[in-house]
């Protein structure tokens, strides 16, 4: 995996070397009100996550993940993630996540739209989707401006804090990605500060 650059951001790929910094930022107790974070120790962790593939190309299959970075700072802001299942490789299923303090900067949105560029165009995908909690109003904002549609329902679809929840269900497909736009990087002006 490579990692991805655009106006602010730097995409760094998680790798079992720096695994520790991704644990860290999943023991954040909020990030756990709209997703079912591993609860694994930091070395059980970064064993995972050094099972993981590490080239992302078309016709790849599991997980990839990257930790969201300002541009010239070692300081993790949140993660995007990648998921490649076997049944249907051609498509796949983003994550993301920002930390609190980061919020509300459109980071997320710009680290989204950098890892559907890989997606499309590293990996070949055909259709990404993305799931997320009804309550969740900031991630199907989200979507909604990255031009995702909405693709129904999946009851109890998820775990969270140990219960089932229902998870709204979003797709984009590869032409409509591509006919947006939204494959051209936008000025840095163009975002808040």
């Amino acid at each position: 995996m490579r990692v991805i650059r655009t106006v602010r951001l730097r995409l760094v790929p998680v790798s079992s070397e720096n695994a520790g910094q991704l644990w860290e930022m999943l023991q954040q107790p909020d990030l756990r009100a709209y997703q079912d974070l591993p609860n694994l120790g930091r070395n059980a962790f970064a064993e995972l996550v050094g099972s993981r593939p590490r080239q992302l190309v078309p016709g790849g299959m599991g997980r990839f993940e990257w930790m969201v970075k300002r541009a010239r700072s070692r300081d993790a802001l949140g993660w995007v993630s990648l998921r490649i299942a076997d049944r249907e490789a051609n498509a796949g299923e983003i994550g993301y996540s920002i930390l609190r303090e980061h919020r509300g900067r459109g980071i997320a949105t710009e680290a989204v739209r950098a890892l559907l560029g890989e997606a499309f165009e590293a990996a070949g995908l055909a259709c990404v989707q993305a799931f997320c909690v009804p309550d969740n109003l900031a991630s199907r904002r989200l979507l909604e401006r990255l031009n995702f549609r909405s693709d129904g329902v999946l009851p109890h679809g998820a775990t969270v804090s140990g219960r089932p929840v229902n998870v709204l269900i979003h797709r984009l497909e590869r032409s409509s990605w591509v006919q947006s736009g939204k494959t051209m990087e936008m000025p840095a002006s163009a975002y808040p500060a």
